[in-house]
């Protein structure tokens, strides 16, 4: 693929198309950097009202599907298939339409490519990775945007809140797309949005939010708000509580923080609201199974989530317990084979 097709379908895909490379030189400020290059129209309404995304165009669809309309103001938009910018639409000479400033049409850009990339995560035709971080440890959370709802709208809203993309699932709201041109989701919209549960994730359209990943796309977020914390976060949060109530609850708390530090193999799973006791076929099969690697024996202290051994002399050793997300974690020093 030449460099010159990659820099078109990048303006395709991302919020604001820009000018590809050719030979039309870019606009410089003789006393600085070159100066960056306009922000394009990337979407129109076809001659039924259907989006429609200048990038997939050729003339041929343009034929049948001219003539275009802008969504903004309703006028008549010019569809440019050129070779020396990305494929875009275009006002006429003299239009006064909100959409030919770049900071508007930047916005309304990345909120159409948005609506795009929900319809077709949630048909199924694209995987969507949404880059979210944990609030907690800022590690990266992923999300399958395919799996966080069924619907989406510009502008939807939320009690007295208005999102720029709603995702709704079933009709109830899900999670909320808010784009940064010029202004950041302020604290009165965070609180609002907290007020009502509702996660929300920000993109910045002014930097490149969406990048290809192998089967889709990756979105990059710049802030994330309300988003349920990771596993690990989510488990150490449960382990401060539990050692509080002392006793075998405060033992596999100890236990469940080294696990969510990736300590005893793997980090766990999402954390259940509650963990169920051992069960009496776990209990039979440890029993059967523990034999000590130092003394011998084969005793043990059965409790509700925790199995522990003591040698002659020594104190309780925890032998295995049940994670907060619901795994019998059993520890490899008595054996590593377990059947």
């Amino acid at each position: 693929m030449s460099r010159a097709t990659r820099k078109r379908r990048r303006g395709g895909r991302h919020a604001a198309p820009r000018e590809a490379s050719g030979p039309a030189p870019t606009a410089r400020n003789p006393s600085g950097p070159p100066a960056p290059p306009p922000v394009l129209l990337a979407w129109a309404l076809d001659r039924e009202g259907r989006r429609v995304q200048a990038a997939a165009l050729d003339r041929q669809r343009r034929r049948e599907l001219a003539p275009f309309a802008c969504p903004g103001c309703g006028e008549e938009l010019v569809a440019k298939l050129g070779s020396q910018r990305a494929r875009h639409f275009a006002h006429r000479p003299g239009s006064t339409c909100a959409l030919t400033r770049p900071e508007t049409l930047l916005h309304f850009n990345a909120k159409e490519r948005l609506l795009f990339l929900c319809d077709e995560a949630f048909e199924g035709r694209m995987a969507v990775r949404v880059r979210a971080r944990c609030p907690r440890c800022r590690r990266e959370a992923p999300l399958d945007l395919g799996a966080l709802g069924d619907a989406a709208a510009a502008e939807g809203t939320a009690g007295a809140l208005r999102a720029d993309v709603l995702v709704t699932r079933a009709g109830t709201p899900a999670l909320a797309f808010e784009v940064k041109v010029t202004h950041a989701v302020d604290a009165v919209k965070q609180e609002a949005l907290a007020r009502l549960g509702l996660p929300a994730l920000e993109i910045d359209a002014r930097e490149e939010w969406e990048e290809e990943i192998p089967g889709g796309v990756a979105l990059r977020i710049a802030r994330t708000f309300g988003v349920q914390s990771c596993p690990s976060c989510q488990l150490a949060g449960r382990a401060e509580t539990d050692r509080a109530r002392g006793g075998e609850e405060a033992e596999v708390a100890e236990l469940e923080a080294y696990r969510a530090r990736g300590l005893f193999g793997p980090r766990p799973g999402p954390a259940l609201a509650m963990s169920e006791p051992l069960s009496d076929g776990e209990r039979r099969r440890l029993a059967a199974g523990f034999r000590c690697p130092e003394c011998g024996g084969a005793g043990l202290t059965l409790g509700a989530r925790l199995v522990r051994h003591a040698c002659p002399g020594r104190s309780d050793r925890p032998v295995a317990w049940r994670g907060y997300d619901g795994a019998l974690v059993e520890l490899s020093w008595w054996r590593r084979d377990i059947g």
